[in-house]
């Protein structure tokens, strides 16, 4: 006799038939916890009922799901009312829910909010126990699952942002039995090694059973007794776990968490930039004040009697000279130590050959503005050696060795008889002294 075979869709036509015929399935009463709760779009509600042991998969439609008078979320203790069929296209069986009410919370969630309170009054969230993350880290330590996206994307993004950083990663089970003792030994193991200059504690997202472990107090314990600055990354952005509130800082995915740690080499090589311009900006404000100061005594000592005061302006004007070439000294000595100390930092984490094009420009510019420096110093020392000649050539002592003599009443000079009168003291300045002498007669010329 030849066997009968039957399709796939004969059978799971066949078992939703025996289901949906069976008196005892057609209206069942359950209480449970929801778990991996999904709210579609079209008004359709997806989730699993648990209790300590097992779970069933339940959907509830758009219509039904409109009679609920609360907000189902993942840990919610509800009382069910509804049916048990198959879907026949995957060939699984579950609860068709008609009707659903609040039975209190879950018991994880209970003992989530417990915990928390528990931590929060010892102070385990404070503000003042947050350690500030490293600006320039060396070593990362990431701990986690070693395979999987969460890793791999952690890893891409440090490599994006920060070129050649050192990434230990601490092998870590992050969901089930033994988890919360693999995470706690980790994150003490990375202390111990005092290797890292920052951890990040990161997992994909999941459900509030998936991610319990990092409720734990001990894993809490560990984070918060880390020496280490510790950055949680646990799940998706709406998911929170304790491990975020005690860590140092939270991220909101294990992508964020790589941009949390790392600075941005764009946003440094720029800064590089503005602070030379910054640099720059300021020699040029500096050099047009001095010029400005220089011509200002150009015209001071041409309203002067120049042989009193050319010794004294020609000093000052030394002066400001010394003061400007310390001045710049001062600056330049200042802003190259601070280039040099971003180059010791650049070189310390391996920064790429960019950089150093960069560094071989600004020493480039430097050598054009000191060349600039120079050749204005030269040609305004040049202005003054001209100056100097030219009050030289009008100096009245140089008059007097040729036989000229200078005569003066009470300190002012004699340039007309009208100005003299008989009897009056007059003082002659010849090269070598003075002469005093009385005036007999006043005589015009013919």
């Amino acid at each position: 006799m030849q066997q009968q075979y039957l399709t796939v869709t004969a059978l799971n036509n066949y078992i939703k038939y025996r289901f949906d015929n069976d008196v005892f399935l057609q209206t069942v009463y359950l209480e449970g916890e929801i778990s991996n709760f999904k709210a579609h779009s079209s008004g359709h509600l997806y989730f699993a009922l648990k209790d300590d042991y097992t779970q069933i998969s339940c959907v509830m439609f758009q219509t039904a799901a409109k009679t609920i008078n609360f907000r189902p979320k993942n840990g919610s203790k509800v009382r069910i009312r509804g049916k048990v069929s198959t879907y026949p296209v995957s060939g699984t069986y579950q609860i068709y829910v008609s009707k659903m009410e609040d039975a209190g919370l879950g018991d994880l969630f209970i003992a989530f909010e417990k915990l928390k309170q528990e931590l929060n009054k010892l102070g385990y969230f404070k503000e003042e126990y947050k350690k500030p993350l490293p600006k320039f880290p060396k070593v990362i330590g990431v701990i986690t699952s070693p395979t999987g996206a969460v890793i791999r994307d952690i890893i891409k993004t440090i490599n994006r942002r920060y070129h050649n950083l050192k990434i230990i990663v601490y092998p870590t089970k992050v969901q089930g039995e033994g988890a919360k003792e693999s995470i706690a030994y980790n994150i003490n193991k990375a202390n111990i090694d005092n290797l890292c200059d920052v951890l990040i504690l990161a997992r994909g997202g999941g459900s509030l059973e998936d991610l319990w472990p990092f409720n734990e107090r001990m894993v809490a314990d560990a984070i918060f007794n880390s020496k280490i600055p510790l950055v949680s990354a646990v799940g998706h952005e709406t998911d929170f776990t304790i491990s975020d509130y005690v860590a140092d800082i939270r991220a909101a995915t294990p992508t964020l968490a790589g941009v949390v740690v790392t600075p941005d080499i764009i946003s440094l090589k720029s800064d590089l930039i503005n602070k030379f311009k910054v640099l720059n900006n300021t020699y040029n404000s500096k050099i047009t004040i001095l010029n400005m100061k220089i011509m200002e005594l150009e015209s001071k000592l041409k309203l002067k009697e120049p042989n009193l005061i050319l010794r004294k302006e020609r000093n000052n004007l030394d002066s400001l000279f010394k003061r400007l070439e310390l001045l710049y000294k001062l600056r330049f000595t200042e802003k190259t130590n601070l280039l040099r100390n971003i180059d010791l930092n650049f070189k310390k984490i391996n920064l790429v050959d960019n950089i150093k094009n960069e560094k071989h420009k600004l020493f480039n510019l430097y050598k054009e503005l000191n060349n600039k420096f120079k050749l204005n110093f030269n040609n305004k020392y040049q202005q003054y050696i001209l100056l100097n000649t030219k009050l030289e050539s009008l100096n009245p002592t140089k008059v007097m060795k040729k036989g000229f003599s200078l005569a003066s009443i009470d300190n002012k000079y004699i340039r007309s008889i009208k100005e003299v009168q008989t009897n009056d003291i007059i003082e002659t300045k010849v090269i070598d002294g003075t002469i005093k002498s009385k005036v007999l007669e006043v005589k015009k010329d013919a």
